[in-house]
Protein backbone atom coordinates (compact mmCIF):
# COMPACT_ATOMS: atom_id res chain seq x y z
CA UNK A 1 0.00 0.00 0.00
CA UNK A 2 1.24 3.50 -0.90
CA UNK A 3 2.06 5.91 1.84
CA UNK A 4 -0.44 9.07 1.45
CA UNK A 5 1.73 12.31 2.34
CA UNK A 6 0.63 15.06 0.60
CA UNK A 7 -2.43 16.18 -1.89
CA UNK A 8 -0.32 14.93 -4.81
CA UNK A 9 -0.11 11.55 -3.29
CA UNK A 10 -3.81 11.32 -2.90
CA UNK A 11 -4.39 13.13 -6.46
CA UNK A 12 -1.93 9.62 -7.82
CA UNK A 13 -3.19 7.67 -5.91
CA UNK A 14 -7.18 8.08 -7.01
CA UNK A 15 -5.48 8.04 -10.47
CA UNK A 16 -4.53 4.79 -10.31
CA UNK A 17 -7.03 3.10 -8.58
CA UNK A 18 -9.66 4.47 -11.53
CA UNK A 19 -7.38 3.03 -13.95
CA UNK A 20 -7.20 -0.02 -12.30
CA UNK A 21 -10.93 -0.15 -12.02
CA UNK A 22 -11.75 0.44 -15.75
CA UNK A 23 -9.13 -2.27 -16.63
CA UNK A 24 -10.88 -5.08 -14.87
CA UNK A 25 -14.53 -4.55 -15.93
CA UNK A 26 -15.69 -4.57 -19.55
CA UNK A 27 -18.53 -2.77 -21.05
CA UNK A 28 -21.08 -5.80 -20.54
CA UNK A 29 -19.76 -5.96 -17.00
CA UNK A 30 -22.85 -5.65 -14.01
CA UNK A 31 -21.26 -4.12 -11.17
CA UNK A 32 -22.65 -4.79 -7.30
CA UNK A 33 -21.47 -2.82 -4.77
CA UNK A 34 -21.95 -3.51 -0.92
CA UNK A 35 -21.30 -0.76 1.99
CA UNK A 36 -19.30 -2.72 4.55
CA UNK A 37 -18.10 0.24 6.87
CA UNK A 38 -18.78 -0.39 10.50
CA UNK A 39 -22.57 0.97 10.28
CA UNK A 40 -23.42 -1.65 7.75
CA UNK A 41 -21.78 -4.16 9.63
CA UNK A 42 -23.68 -3.12 12.64
CA UNK A 43 -26.92 -3.35 10.31
CA UNK A 44 -26.03 -6.77 8.35
CA UNK A 45 -24.19 -5.93 5.64
CA UNK A 46 -21.70 -9.28 6.88
CA UNK A 47 -24.44 -11.20 6.16
CA UNK A 48 -25.80 -9.89 3.13
CA UNK A 49 -22.35 -10.28 2.06
CA UNK A 50 -22.07 -13.55 2.58
CA UNK A 51 -25.83 -14.24 0.92
CA UNK A 52 -24.87 -12.58 -2.46
CA UNK A 53 -21.70 -14.25 -2.86
CA UNK A 54 -23.26 -17.69 -2.06
CA UNK A 55 -26.15 -16.83 -4.08
CA UNK A 56 -24.05 -15.33 -7.27
CA UNK A 57 -22.33 -18.88 -6.88
CA UNK A 58 -25.20 -20.97 -6.68
CA UNK A 59 -27.86 -19.08 -8.76
CA UNK A 60 -28.72 -19.54 -12.17
CA UNK A 61 -29.89 -16.14 -13.63
CA UNK A 62 -31.52 -16.56 -17.32
CA UNK A 63 -29.33 -14.44 -19.40
CA UNK A 64 -26.55 -13.75 -17.68
CA UNK A 65 -22.84 -15.08 -17.59
CA UNK A 66 -22.28 -15.27 -14.10
CA UNK A 67 -18.45 -13.71 -14.76
CA UNK A 68 -19.97 -10.62 -15.87
CA UNK A 69 -20.50 -10.07 -11.97
CA UNK A 70 -18.24 -8.40 -10.52
CA UNK A 71 -19.24 -7.94 -6.51
CA UNK A 72 -17.16 -5.37 -4.55
CA UNK A 73 -17.00 -3.51 -1.39
CA UNK A 74 -17.39 -0.32 -0.93
CA UNK A 75 -17.17 2.22 2.28
CA UNK A 76 -19.85 4.46 4.02
CA UNK A 77 -22.03 6.06 1.64
CA UNK A 78 -23.52 8.61 4.33
CA UNK A 79 -26.64 6.65 4.79
CA UNK A 80 -26.27 5.12 7.80
CA UNK A 81 -29.86 4.66 9.15
CA UNK A 82 -30.99 2.61 5.56
CA UNK A 83 -27.75 0.49 5.90
CA UNK A 84 -27.29 -2.61 4.46
CA UNK A 85 -26.67 -0.73 0.81
CA UNK A 86 -26.24 -2.09 -2.02
CA UNK A 87 -25.54 -0.60 -5.24
CA UNK A 88 -26.28 -2.43 -8.63
CA UNK A 89 -24.68 -1.19 -11.74
CA UNK A 90 -26.08 -2.88 -14.93
CA UNK A 91 -24.75 -1.74 -18.36
CA UNK A 92 -25.65 1.39 -20.17
CA UNK A 93 -28.05 1.74 -17.26
CA UNK A 94 -28.39 4.05 -14.55
CA UNK A 95 -26.79 3.14 -10.86
CA UNK A 96 -29.32 1.78 -8.67
CA UNK A 97 -29.25 1.94 -4.97
CA UNK A 98 -31.30 -0.32 -2.58
CA UNK A 99 -31.28 0.26 1.44
CA UNK A 100 -32.18 -1.87 4.20
CA UNK A 101 -30.88 -5.48 2.12
CA UNK A 102 -30.97 -8.31 4.22
CA UNK A 103 -30.08 -11.78 2.88
CA UNK A 104 -33.94 -11.81 1.04
CA UNK A 105 -33.96 -8.75 -0.57
CA UNK A 106 -30.49 -9.65 -2.00
CA UNK A 107 -32.18 -12.56 -3.50
CA UNK A 108 -34.36 -10.43 -4.92
CA UNK A 109 -32.13 -7.97 -6.34
CA UNK A 110 -30.16 -10.70 -8.13
CA UNK A 111 -33.07 -12.55 -9.95
CA UNK A 112 -35.38 -9.39 -10.54
CA UNK A 113 -33.04 -6.68 -11.00
CA UNK A 114 -30.19 -8.23 -12.35
CA UNK A 115 -32.18 -11.58 -14.23
CA UNK A 116 -35.20 -10.04 -15.25
CA UNK A 117 -34.37 -6.12 -15.74
CA UNK A 118 -37.14 -4.70 -12.83
CA UNK A 119 -36.04 -2.62 -10.11
CA UNK A 120 -37.33 -3.47 -6.45
CA UNK A 121 -38.69 -0.20 -6.01
CA UNK A 122 -39.13 -0.86 -2.19
CA UNK A 123 -36.07 -0.72 -1.43
CA UNK A 124 -34.49 1.59 -3.98
CA UNK A 125 -32.72 4.76 -2.49
CA UNK A 126 -33.30 7.80 -4.49
CA UNK A 127 -29.93 9.37 -5.09
CA UNK A 128 -29.25 12.36 -7.22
Amino acid sequence: MTLINSMEDLINARADAEQRKKTNFSDDSIIIRIGLSSCGMAAGAGETLDSLEHLIASESLPGIDKSQIHLSQIGCIGLCALEPIVQVQMPGQPLITYGKVTPEVARRILSEHIGNGLIIHQNEIETI
